[in-house]
């Protein structure tokens, strides 16, 4: 575990592509591009990351699309430990979990970021992640939420989202987190409905501040009501003043 702080403008400096690559190690996921317990499948994924020049990945064990099934802690734990065990070495990995064991292993595994699904409120994760002084990436939660997928109301959602992206981050920082730490993530497609969803991310520009943004809107619902091509998403994106782009290994 890492003595230094982590900084996301050291780290970000460090990629030739601005993309975090998406490796699902479930059976299902948005995409259906789950490895589960393939190591035939999990090795393509990493041959197509360095042939895309994708250097930066982002693990997740369990699946978060919409009505997803809840997976006991002991088999996220499984796979990821099947991960950890197949894992290539030459890239840079997050942990997409809120499940504090799976977080533990990744971080003494020697990955740099916490990617909290949930928005940084379990005090727990948060005491890991400012004892190992590690990367954060927060993603949005209405506060007033059960869960990852009850659709809230927004009168103004980039307006509504921003602040309370704002206040976890205030929060963050007084307890202890640093905040070369911090990322923030609008959280596209979790809690909000597809036009809210889309309206967030063409006008994404207006969470552009002092932190790094995270886009993740790969082969999610909303894209439908967007009429740009990927090519022209991704420069929009990056023209926005986003950081980095969470996207399915694919061509």
């Amino acid at each position: 575990m890492s003595t230094r702080v982590f900084s996301w403008k050291s780290f970000l400096s460090t990629l030739e592509k601005p993309i975090l690559g998406i490796v699902n190690v479930t059976p299902d996921s948005f995409f259906g591009d789950g490895v589960l317990d393939s190591t035939k499948i999990l090795n393509d994924r990493f041959s197509l990351a360095k042939e895309m020049n994708i250097e930066f990945l982002d693990i997740g064990c369990i699946s978060t699309k919409p009505n997803f099934e809840i997976l006991k802690k002991e088999e996220e734990l499984k796979r990821f430990e099947f991960f950890l065990k197949n894992m290539e070495k030459n890239f840079k990995f997050s942990i997409d979990s809120t499940n504090l064991e799976v977080i533990t292993k990744a971080l003494d595994a020697g990955f740099s970021v916490i990617n909290d699904v949930s928005g940084f409120y379990n005090e727990k994760i948060i005491s890991k992640a400012i004892q190992s002084k590690c990367g954060l990436i927060i993603v949005h939660r209405h506060p007033s939420s059960k869960n990852l997928h009850e659709k809230m109301e927004y009168k103004d959602v980039v307006k509504e989202v921003n602040l309370q992206l704002n206040k976890q981050v205030y929060k963050l920082i007084n307890l202890g987190i640093h905040e070369s730490q911090i990322a923030i993530d609008p959280g596209l497609g979790f809690g909000k409905n597809i036009e809210d969803s889309a309206r967030l991310l063409l006008k994404i520009e207006h969470l552009a501040g002092e932190l790094p943004i995270v886009v993740g809107y790969s082969n999610k619902r909303f894209l439908d009501l967007i009429s740009l091509s990927k090519e022209a998403l991704l420069d929009h994106c990056y023209n926005s003043g986003v950081s980095l782009v969470r996207l399915h290994i694919d061509k």
